[in-house]
């Protein structure tokens, strides 16, 4: 890796570690920027690695994504939703480009780690579904695209890919959660936002890291 590759890396990180301290804060410019910047700079990254022009996009995607959703609103709120579902999409069909099916059946965690993965999206997503009032179809078709990337990450040969995958799931679920389920004053919202972010941008790295690697021959 050169120095100008390592930098959107370090930056990347600076800016989603400063993040945390904007986290709670009320809608603002800045809050916009800071949340934006962590995986626009991850973008970067790729770039500068050369990694698949699909990583790139799942990440410009994710990026449009989060500043979308450091909004609130509805609008907000369709607009991020539509973009991470076509950040997933993305990273499934690179999963696909360079998967190898075959090794499903000669490591053994892969297939109990897709059924852990299908159970509890067939837990959560129900009960989710009960209270997205307007929004229950959008959810139902974001949860499958979810696992279905999942799924396929579990046919990529690196491992730590089906880790990134399955993180930001989790991570997805607990924001799915802390939006529809938790009341406005429950205290488990504010730990729930740390969750998220600190969950979300750890996939973001693990997945970016790991695909460039895959895309370099490492």
């Amino acid at each position: 890796m050169d120095i100008a590759t390592g930098a959107w890396l370090l930056l990347s990180v600076v800016f989603g570690l400063s993040y945390l301290r904007l986290l709670n804060d009320p809608t603002s410019t800045l809050r916009t920027v800071v949340k934006t910047l962590p995986v626009l700079l991850l973008a970067g990254f790729a770039w500068s690695a050369e990694a698949p022009k699909l990583l790139l996009a799942a990440l410009l995607l994710s990026a449009a994504g989060d500043a979308f959703l450091a909004h609130d609103g509805e609008r907000a709120f369709v607009g991020g939703l539509a973009a991470f579902l076509l950040a997933h999409l993305m990273y499934g069909a690179l999963f696909v480009s360079v998967a190898a099916p075959s090794i499903v059946l000669s490591e053994a965690w892969r297939i109990p780690a897709g059924a852990v993965s299908v159970v509890a999206i067939a837990i959560v997503l129900p009960l989710v579904r009960r209270y997205a009032g307007p929004h229950r179809m959008a959810v139902s078709v974001y949860g499958i695209i979810i696992l279905g990337m999942a799924l396929l990450a579990l046919l990529v040969p690196v491992p730590t890919v089906f880790v990134g995958a399955a993180v930001f799931m989790s991570s997805d679920a607990v924001l799915a959660w802390r939006r529809f389920v938790l009341k406005s004053d429950d205290a488990l919202r504010r730990a729930a936002s740390y969750y998220v972010w600190i969950s979300y941008f750890a996939a973001q790295c693990i997945l970016t890291w790991a695909l460039a690697g895959v895309a370099a021959g490492l």
